[in-house]
């Protein structure tokens, strides 16, 4: 009884919905012919530039062994990243302090 009661809504909303499904089947078909053409064409354009292809990937290479080998390159940019923030923070905290001390008003003595 509770497989008849949940299924037969199932059913009746596919004989509903059964021709606007088939009136999209060819677009559906259309479509899956036109992904097909474009993914033979994307592999055509990467067989026919392996060679292209290949050399990238060795520079891509060579590059992460350099940079496996010399850590300094990642590690200096990090570390000055995080002094230059103390450094702005510091520099913050030490404004507010002299803003608080008195209000700052021009001088019409000092140009």
């Amino acid at each position: 009884m509770v497989v008849t009661g949940v299924g037969a809504p199932d059913a009746w909303e596919y004989q509903n919905l059964r021709e606007t499904y088939e009136s999209r089947q060819s677009y559906l078909l259309w479509g899956g012919i036109a992904l097909g053409i474009v993914s033979f064409l994307f592999a055509c354009a990467i067989c026919c530039g392996f060679s292209s292809l290949k050399m990238a990937i060795d520079v891509i290479d060579a590059s992460a062994d350099f940079l496996f080998l010399t850590k300094r390159i990642i590690i200096v940019p990090i570390i000055y990243f995080f002094l230059t923030l103390i450094f702005v923070f510091v520099w913050m905290g030490m404004m507010l302090c002299v803003i608080s001390m008195n209000k700052i008003e021009p001088s019409k003595t000092i140009p």
